[in-house]
């Protein structure tokens, strides 16, 4: 009889292996808004999908502005700024408690604090409130459709 060895992992379907994990998504985030807080006419190349004529799917490729994670005050002294995975904020203190960062008072301020939130991210510090983000957005997703 032959010696084998057995697993039981299963072959990674293309589209699981072409999904960006959530870190990479806040990431990609924090990436646009830190070019939005340089430059205000910074815009993201995002592929739109319409029907065609003959019933075929056409791709289109559209330039827009990334929707800003930051604001003003309602005092106008301070930027403050929401963390999201995609349109949904993530809880970074947990559900029902506040997750409104005061980032300072100048876009360079904002864009250091971006950077921490950045590194956190890379180090995997904040990969609860992300995953607990996913599954919110997913939720939303399915609801919707």
């Amino acid at each position: 009889m032959l010696q084998l060895k057995f697993s039981n992992e299963k072959k990674v379907l293309v589209s699981e292996a072409r999904k960006k994990s959530p870190r990479q998504v806040v990431l990609d985030g924090i990436h646009n808004q830190v070019e939005l807080l340089k430059n205000p006419n910074y815009t993201v190349e995002r592929v739109r999908y319409s029907k065609g004529t003959e019933g075929g799917n056409t791709r289109l490729s559209i330039s827009r502005p990334p929707q800003p994670w930051f604001w003003r005050s309602a005092s106008g002294d301070n930027l403050l700024l929401e963390i999201r995975y995609g349109r949904t904020v993530v809880e970074l203190q947990g559900q029902g408690m506040a997750n409104t960062v005061i980032a300072g008072k100048t876009p360079a301020d904002a864009i250091k604090l971006l950077e921490q939130i950045a590194t956190a991210v890379k180090n995997g510090e904040l990969d609860e409130p992300l995953e607990a983000a996913k599954i919110k957005a997913r939720h939303r997703r399915n609801k919707v459709e």
